[in-house]
């Protein structure tokens, strides 16, 4: 397992190379026909919403049967350790971003199982659950025994068919110190699955933090703090003070290292949360690090914050990158 090396102080990363989308229903016309010599029946507006509707409802029903099968997994694999039904959850051909592992199902099995032998009380908590179209990510509170401080991980999966069959993560060790007192999780008694929302309101939010993310850390636009945080922003970085002020006193770092950037990846977001998936560097020279940002927003402002950051080795048990 990897020491954290952040190459930013605070990390934020945004995300996408899946660009966040509602469920529109396409409008729906008659197929040209060379026989055809009548126009297409126009479709009643009452007929539009029920596809509308019937689609989101479909959306909804395969979004939840993707979580449900992630969660089954963290079950019976992570912490009942019954690695005999991975081949329920994981394609064979499933392809690792990890860079501690190798492509395929059987690398996996191998990996963990050995992993196991010498952490035989490896336990694995969801504390946070959300999944827009074929990913789903999960934020876990990893341990390997009673005293164990354990460590923060963002798992990121693709599903297809019902399989698992492509995997990114970050892992942070929980440091025995913290600038804040919320830790890297969120606040006991928080629902793992979050609070829907509709797709034109999860779309606003994700749209809000790229811009300011991709403001802050690649344009180095610090006036974008104040426009797009909360006063009352609960921080959970263990190496930033809570509140909106700590931020703005971030401004000389960026001012001072021109070069930084933080390059999106993905974004996912469900409800009230938005997750960005990003590469991290100082200047174009550097490794930097994978990192992921959680964001929750309220009422246009990003009110909350969770990030896990691990930096990218030199060298890697598989050709995928962490990206």
């Amino acid at each position: 397992m990897m020491k954290k090396t952040s190459t930013l102080a605070i990390s934020f990363t945004l995300v996408s190379a899946l660009a966040v989308t509602g469920v529109h229903a396409s409008p729906l016309t008659g197929s040209k026909d060379n026989t055809c010599t009548s126009s297409p029946t126009p479709m009643s507006s009452t007929s539009v919403t029920v596809a509308s509707a019937t689609t989101a409802k479909s959306t909804e029903a395969q979004l939840a049967k993707n979580k449900k099968l992630v969660l089954n997994m963290y079950k019976d694999v992570f912490n009942d350790h019954e690695l005999n039904k991975t081949s329920l959850y994981i394609a064979s051909n499933y392809k690792q971003h990890n860079p501690l592992a190798g492509d395929g199902r059987q690398a996996f099995v191998k990996f963990f199982g050995s992993y196991l032998k010498q952490n035989p009380n490896y336990k694995s908590e969801v504390k946070r659950i959300i999944a827009q179209n074929d990913l789903v990510v999960v934020h876990n509170h990893v341990t390997t025994g009673a005293k164990d401080r354990g460590s923060s991980v963002v798992d990121i999966f693709r599903i297809k068919n019902n399989k698992i069959v492509e995997h990114w993560d970050v892992f942070q060790p929980v440091p025995e110190k913290s600038a804040n007192t919320n830790t890297m999780f969120p606040a006991k008694g928080t629902p793992v699955e979050v609070t829907p929302l509709s797709p034109s309101e999860v779309q606003a939010n994700a749209k809000m933090v790229r811009t300011f993310y991709d403001d802050l850390f690649n344009k180095h636009d610090v006036s974008v703090i104040n426009k797009y945080v909360a006063e009352d922003y609960i921080q959970h970085n263990p190496s930033v003070p809570t509140g909106r002020e700590p931020l703005n006193q971030f401004a000389s770092f960026l001012q001072s290292n021109k070069s930084s950037s933080n390059k999106i990846i993905r974004v996912i977001a469900e409800g009230d949360i938005v997750v960005l998936h990003s590469w991290s560097r100082m200047d174009k020279n550097d490794r930097g690090s994978a990192v992921v940002d959680i964001f929750r927003v309220a009422n246009g402002k990003i009110v909350e914050h969770w990030d896990t950051v691990q930096a990218v080795p030199e060298k890697s048990a598989n050709k995928n990158t962490m990206f």
